[in-house]
C-alpha cells in the first residue's frame, strides 16, 4: 500500500506522525536544510528518533536539499556520515553536485531527487535513476494523467505531494523570496513575500495560491503505483501533522476523511486539487480572520489524535508454568519467533493459585508502546502462584526483545536496498 509520508519540523512533532499511523517521516538536520527555520534535529536527536520509528517499522528521510557552495562542501559530508551513521533511510537532495559528495561521504544513504528539482516528465525521472537516484519526488505542478505516465515508463520510486501549502512559483526555481530581502527559498530561509497583497486590477493576493489537497484521491494513486503521499509541512504545528495523517489513514482504510478538521487546522481560503484534476481554476486563496479562529477551535479536540501510540505489531505469547523451573514464553510476531527465559521460578501457592486470565491480562498491559497482545496460550500449571512483579518483569522483557528484533529486522532490511 502507499507510503503515507508525514513532515517533523522538530521532535514534538514526531509523536504526531507517529501516533497517527505515518509509515515514514521526513525532518531535518540543523545544516543543510530548506526549511531552516524549523526546530530541526541535530545528530543525537536524529539517532533517537531514528529508533523510535524503526521499532514501529516506519523509516526516516533526511532532507539536505538546499544548494550547496564550494566552501560547504567538507561540513556537506561531514554532515552525511552522521546522518549515516544515525541509521536514516534516506536523504533528499536538489543539488547534483551534494548528491555526488553525499554518495562518497555516506554511500548507503539512499538518494532522493527533491521536488526542487522539478521533475516532471519520464525523462526527468529517468534522469535522477540513471545518477543514482532510488526515489523522485514529483513536481507539484503534475497531473494525474502526468504522474501516472511517470510511474508506468521509468523504474523508480515516486513521491507525490497530496497535502500542504503550494507556491506559486516551481518550486525552487523561485528568487522573489531573495530578490526582496536577501533570504533565498533555495538556502533554507523563503520569506513567503507571495503571500502579500499583490493586486492586479480588483483582484487581491494575487501571487497567493490555496493549499494542496488530493488526499480523496490515494487510492487512485495508489492503483496507479505511486511508492509514496508526501505531507507538506515542516513549519507547521503538530496537530496539524495529526490531521493530515489521520485523513490519509482513514482514505486508505477506506473510510471517509474529515477535510473540515483539515480545513480547520490550517488552509488559505480552502483546498485546490487543481493541477491533480488539470482544471487550473479556482487556486488563489489566503489566510483569512476566519481560518485562523477555526484553528483556534480545532487544536485541543485534535490533540486528542495522537494522545496514545499507535498499534503497529500485534504478538501472540505461550506460556507454561512448571514447579521449579523458571518461567519461560515462547512469542510469535509478524512471522518471527524469540524466546524470553526469566530467572523467576514459581512458588506453591499458599492461598489462591494463579490463573491464566491473571496471566494474560498482565502481559495485555502494553500501553506506551507499539505492541499488542493478540493470542495468549497460558498454562498455569497446579497449585502454583507467580507474583505480579514477576508477570510485569516477564512483559517487559518481551517488549524489549520485541524493540530489538526489529530494529535489527530494519538493519538487515536496510542492508539489501
Amino acid at each position: 500500500m502507499i507510503e503515507i509520508l508525514a513532515p517533523c519540523g522538530g521532535e514534538d512533532s514526531l509523536p504526531a506522525a507517529l501516533n497517527s499511523g505515518a509509515d515514514a517521516v521526513y525532518l531535518g538536520v540543523t545544516s543543510f536544510s530548506a526549511r531552516r527555520n524549523a526546530k530541526n534535529f541535530d545528530i543525537d536527536a536524529l539517532a533517537r528518533a531514528v529508533r523510535e520509528c524503526h521499532i514501529s517499522g516506519v523509516k526516516v528521510y533526511v532532507t539536505m536539499n538546499t544548494l550547496v557552495f564550494d566552501d560547504e562542501l567538507t561540513a556537506l559530508a561531514a554532515t552525511a556520515a552522521g546522518i549515516e551513521k544515525a541509521g536514516a533511510d534516506g536523504v533528499i537532495v536538489q543539488d547534483l553536485g551534494a548528491a555526488r559528495v553525499i554518495r562518497g561521504a555516506a554511500p548507503s544513504l539512499r538518494l532522493h531527487a527533491s521536488t526542487q528539482m522539478t521533475v516532471t516528465s519520464a525523462a526527468g525521472a529517468e534522469f535522477a535513476r540513471r545518477h543514482g537516484f532510488s526515489r523522485v519526488v514529483l513536481a507539484r505542478e503534475m497531473s494525474f494523467g502526468e504522474i501516472e505516465r511517470v510511474v508506468k515508463n521509468v523504474d523508480i520510486e515516486t513521491e507525490v505531494f497530496v497535502h500542504g501549502a503550494l507556491c506559486v512559483c516551481v518550486s525552487g526555481q523561485c528568487l522573489m523570496s531573495a530578490m526582496y530581502g536577501g533570504r533565498s527559498g533555495n538556502r533554507g530561509l523563503c520569506a513567503q513575500p507571495c503571500r502579500l497583497d499583490f493586486s492586479y486590477g480588483d483582484r487581491h493576493s494575487v501571487l497567493s495560491l490555496k493549499d494542496l489537497s488530493v488526499i480523496e484521491h490515494l487510492k487512485e494513486l495508489d492503483a496507479a503505483g505511486v511508492t509514496s503521499a508526501k505531507i507538506e509541512g515542516r513549519m507547521k504545528r503538530p496537530e496539524y501533522v495529526a490531521a493530515a495523517v489521520t485523513a490519509c489513514r482513514n482514505v486508505l482504510d477506506g473510510k471517509k476523511p474529515d477535510i473540515g478538521t483539515l480545513r480547520a487546522v490550517f488552509s488559505r481560503s480552502g483546498f485546490t486539487g487543481s493541477y491533480y484534476d488539470g482544471t487550473l481554476r479556482n487556486m488563489q486563496g489566503t489566510r483569512t480572520k476566519d481560518d485562523v479562529e477555526a484553528m483556534s477551535g480545532a487544536l485541543a479536540e485534535l490533540k486528542k489524535l495522537y494522545d496514545k501510540p499507535y498499534k503497529r505489531h500485534t504478538f501472540d505469547v505461550c506460556v507454561a508454568l512448571k514447579a521449579g523451573q523458571p518461567v519461560s514464553a515462547r512469542v510469535t510476531c509478524e512471522g518471527n519467533e524469540i524466546f524470553c527465559v526469566t530467572e523467576t521460578v514459581p512458588e506453591i501457592a499458599v492461598n489462591r493459585p494463579i490463573t491464566a486470565e491473571e496471566i494474560a491480562a498482565r502481559l495485555a498491559k502494553t500501553g506506551g508502546t507499539v505492541y499488542e497482545l493478540g493470542k495468549a496460550d497460558i498454562d498455569p500449571g497446579s497449585g502454583l502462584m507467580l507474583s505480579a512483579s514477576a508477570v510485569n518483569a516477564l512483559r517487559r522483557d518481551i517488549l524489549a526483545r520485541l524493540d530489538e528484533m526489529f530494529l535489527q529486522a530494519h538493519r538487515t532490511d536496510s542492508r539489501s536496498v
